[in-house]
């Protein structure tokens, strides 16, 4: 929940994210997972202190010590209450006011937990330790039965009774002896812009004047729709901002509102990083009005993701044209895939769930997210994709389709053009339907349905047979060996992922397989070290990391009787699994991705999305285009 919440929804790729970072830590009393290392400007941790961790040595002494080396700003505890105790956990964190529920669970109080937390991000984020954040309340007193002014009071009364928020509602906030204009104008300015919509609301002068202030000065807006009868006219400086329909409660309201504020004050931050002397950005998409406020000495402007559609690009554009200063926009990805073209290249991408997730701090919905992430920053750059996967439940493939799906429907490019391409082992592609192949294809996902292996009789061919005994299971590794090795025949190189180390059906861990069979055929190969399992165990190998050799992945293959049983087979059968290739790979072996030995390094360890993004993308583009 908090990773969707916070950072993006990888079942939705397309739709705008916070994208904050979220890292997860756990542990019990034989030890804790250690914080991860993303190099953040500043951190908020939230400590969910149940009984659990209310009765454990282990996390006071740990919670102790990161209070104790906190010497400046860069990192901020805060508590949340989920135990009766909780506020005698440690003196350090019980002096700051807590997050305290109306009960104390999370998932009962959901939308009342993220007004607390979303309040408490947009000070940490302006730097506002105490002050209280402000809503101005834009709204009309002329509607038929008074709607605006009675919603107005409503949400004023909300405010003050359920949130710890401050509102600026009418002439009964401003101080007397100054003037009304100036005092309305600085009020918009200092606070987030609630609009209450309703039927007189684009008549009414002031409103107008608070709407425009607020575009003016770049602040988070969100309209609340509430027409009775209908408007004579859409007020149009209020229409590119988000959108809610009242429904007799102001929680979700207000936690859109603070949702925009934070997006606001995020990507005003990341997009500025981007800028020089001749561009600037904009917090939310652009629009006509946007043009008004925007120096003419800037030519290029950033703007959130996702990008506008084309038909809102050429209105712009057109405008644009006829300025003194012609401007371009862009998003971050835009930017990005603008310098890195990947002309139609097959990228095959390697990833499977960890074991090591949890021991990371990492949940699963993030290792979906780097993936979608990964792959939609790779189709952008004008790149293909190629995986060899199966057709479990909640699997890659799955989300691969989707990813397809929504993408197609994003780029609203012609029907027959494909954007991954699945490689299916015998005997997976015999339990298809024809209504799932007919899905995959209406997704955009070719499929590829591999040859057996000669260990694979004629009569089982064209049927789906259970790996039950290990002369089965040599039929499946073999079978899934030529799967990876014709797949790794299209691809121009290869990105790897988590993965099992045990408890898998081929000659070796997937991702450690289909990593030699690249390095074989001399393809650039990129290491996502950070997210564990298979591509970790690589990373360290390659690092010459002290008493990790190739024979720890065997070993621990091994623990599973299955495929120890497996191995002895293929030794049976004259043909040696290797693994021994791997000690003699160094760091420097890697260079033909395009990346220097430091950035490899970096590759190996870092769990920053947009970092690993830019990395690879930077390899992909570097290699490719001087191939």
């Amino acid at each position: 929940m908090l990773y969707k919440t916070l950072c993006r929804n990888s079942v939705s790729p397309f739709m705008d994210g916070l994208d904050i970072p979220v890292y997860f830590q756990t542990g019990d009393d034989s030890g804790l997972t250690s914080m991860a290392d993303v190099g953040s400007e500043k951190t908020l941790i939230l400590l969910l202190i149940d009984i659990n961790m209310f009765c454990s040595s282990i996390w006071r002494g740990y919670v102790q010590n990161l209070l104790k080396n906190n010497t400046d700003d860069k990192l901020k505890v805060v508590g949340v209450k989920l135990d009766s105790h909780a506020f005698t956990f440690l003196e350090g964190v019980s002096k700051d006011q807590m997050i305290v529920l109306q009960s104390e669970s999370i998932m009962d109080n959901i939308d009342e937990f993220k007004t607390r937390l979303f309040e408490f991000i947009i000070r940490y984020l302006g730097g506002a330790k105490t002050e209280k954040v402000s809503i101005f309340i834009s709204h009309s007193k002329r509607d038929k039965g008074n709607t605006g002014e009675v919603m107005a009071k409503e949400v004023r009364q909300f405010l003050f009774a359920d949130t710890k928020l401050r509102s600026f509602f009418d002439v009964n906030d401003i101080l007397d002896g100054y003037q009304f204009d100036q005092q309305i104008k600085e009020n918009v300015r200092e606070s987030l812009i609630l609009v209450l919509f309703t039927d007189t609301y684009s008549s009414r002068e002031w409103c107008r004047i608070e709407a425009l202030t607020a575009k003016e000065h770049m602040k988070p807006m969100v309209v609340v729709s509430q027409l009775q009868e209908g408007a004579e006219r859409l007020f149009p400086y209020i229409g590119n901002v988000p959108s809610i329909v009242f429904h007799n409660d102001w929680r979700p309201v207000i936690n859109l509102l603070l949702r925009t504020a934070i997006d606001y004050i995020y990507e005003s931050q990341l997009l500025e990083s981007l800028c020089d002397d001749h561009s600037t950005y904009l917090p939310y998409p652009p629009e006509a009005h946007s043009l008004s406020i925007l120096g003419d000495d800037k030519t290029t402007v950033y703007y959130p993701e996702p990008p506008l559609g084309n038909e809102e690009m050429e209105v712009l554009s057109s405008i644009a044209e006829k300025m003194t200063t012609k401007k371009t926009f862009k998003t971050p990805m835009e930017k990005q895939a603008a310098a890195n073209k990947l002309n139609e290249a097959q990228i095959a991408i390697s990833v499977s769930d960890s074991e090591d997730l949890p021991l990371l701090g990492i949940g699963r919905d993030m290792l979906c997210d780097l993936t979608v992430e990964l792959s939609r920053h790779i189709l952008k750059a004008g790149g293909k994709m190629i995986y060899g996967g199966d057709l479990r439940k909640d699997g890659y493939t799955k989300l691969f389709r989707d990813l397809s799906d929504q993408y197609g429907k994003y780029e609203k490019e012609k029907k027959n053009v494909f954007y991954f391409t699945n490689y299916l082992a015998w005997p997976l592609y015999n339990q298809m339907s024809m209504v799932d192949k007919a899905d995959y294809l209406s997704c955009r996902v070719q499929l590829e349905e591999c040859h057996p292996s000669a260990a694979v009789p004629f009569d089982l061919k064209k049927e789906f047979v259970p790996p039950v005994d290990v002369s089965l299971r040599y039929m499946w590794a073999t079978s899934l060996t030529v799967m990876r090795q014709l797949a790794e025949e299209q691809a121009k190189a290869r990105v790897l992922v988590g993965g099992k180390v045990k408890g898998f059906l081929g000659r070796m861990a997937g991702i450690v397989e289909e990593f030699i069979t690249a390095k074989q055929a001399n393809h650039p190969v990129y290491l996502i070290g950070g997210f564990g399992g298979a591509t970790k165990l690589l990373s360290d190998i390659i690092e010459k990391k002290k008493d990790v050799k190739a024979d720890v992945l065997l070993d621990i293959a091994c623990e599973d009787a299955k495929y120890k049983e497996l191995y002895e087979y293929y030794k049976s059968k004259g043909s040696q699994i290797d693994y021994s290739i791997l000690d003699i790979i160094s760091v420097g072996d890697l260079k033909n991705n395009g990346l220097s030995d430091e950035e490899n390094l970096r590759l190996f360890h870092s769990v920053n999305i947009m970092e690993i993004v830019s990395l690879v993308l930077k390899g992909l583009s570097k290699t490719l285009n001087h191939a």
